[in-house]
């Protein structure tokens, strides 16, 4: 089975690569940009493509005799898209459809694509179905909705199979320290840097936190799967900011502040993930307060060795 994973060399998918690498029988691509993911992150016995999916040149030659795609490429961030329309749009919604339109003319007969909890918006009740209505509060959101729709539009033009996952707040070691994604990793290098947490709000908004671990294997599982639709990516946990802060405090120490909250947060998100359960036989493992020693122990090791943010897989 030949694969291809856009943005291979970014957070979620070197961990997809990686569980990928171990299957039996595949041969696997990667396209990135390296904008955000690192070419370490690849592992050698994958092809590798630098090249971004708005290229129709790096892009053809990335799907050549690939069966399944799964696009995991792009923009990703809620607050800053408000400030970065033309970036959200370029990537988003240009080059999904771009992916989408080569994936259907180079053949592929599955696509896997990244969508976001932040289609729903303000949910108005939790834990948030499939089903419950999509009313996004941020260009991001509006974003990876349309993306939704049009691999459901051009999959029935072109013939192959097409899943979208709805993943929420992933987490995990060797995510990019940012403003904009990742509060676990962000909180955690605030702590090392000795600054306090900057907890936007008055903190008692409610996340769904996922382990990247799982994320990666719910994408191997619906890259496999014959099952089409959408499917949300969660742990079905809730967690306030606050009791973030406060559990990164046990493990590192530190100190929070909170700061006006920026336009596109919403007050509380939770996913029920019964279908993902019953149709991926989805099983998340990962538990926060268990995993977060691991999170600061891997930063401080390597802030040891590099003393810089820049991680390390």
């Amino acid at each position: 089975m030949k694969y291809l994973v856009t943005g291979g060399a970014g957070f979620i998918g070197s961990y997809v690569v990686s569980r990928l690498c171990r299957e039996q029988g595949t041969e696997i691509t990667v396209l990135d940009n390296l904008s955000v993911g690192k070419r370490e992150n690849v592992p050698h016995d994958c092809r590798f493509i630098e090249g971004d999916i708005n290229n129709p040149i790096a892009l053809g030659s990335a799907l050549e005799g690939v069966d399944v795609l799964i696009h995991l490429a792009a923009f990703v961030s809620i607050r800053e898209s408000f400030n970065r329309l033309d970036d959200d749009l370029r990537n988003n919604c240009h080059g999904v459809l771009a992916v989408l339109r080569a994936a259907g003319e180079h053949g592929v007969h599955r696509v896997v694509f990244a969508s976001s909890m932040a289609v729903y918006g303000e949910p108005p009740r939790l834990p948030v179905s499939e089903d419950d209505p999509t009313m996004p509060v941020s260009p991001y959101g509006l974003s990876k909705l349309r993306g939704e729709m049009y691999g459901q539009i051009l999959s029935r033009k072109y013939g192959y199979s097409f899943i979208a996952l709805r993943y929420f707040n992933t987490y995990g070691v060797g995510q990019t320290p940012s403003d904009y994604v990742g509060v676990i990793t962000s909180f955690i290098n605030m702590v090392l840097d000795r600054k306090p947490m900057k907890i936007y709000g008055d903190g008692e908004q409610m996340r769904d936190f996922v382990w990247v671990d799982d994320v990666a294997e719910a994408t191997i599982l619906a890259a496999k799967s014959e099952v089409e639709g959408v499917y949300n990516i969660g742990s079905g946990v809730e967690v306030s900011i606050n009791s973030l802060a406060c559990m990164i405090q046990k493990c590192a120490g530190g100190s929070f502040v909170h700061v006006l909250a920026p336009p596109g947060e919403v007050r509380r998100m939770c996913a029920d993930i019964s279908r993902a359960k019953t149709y991926l036989s989805y099983k998340p493992r990962g538990n926060i307060s268990e995993q977060l020693p691991s999170i600061v122990d891997y930063w401080r090791f390597d802030r040891a060795i590099n003393g810089s943010q820049h991680g390390r897989l």
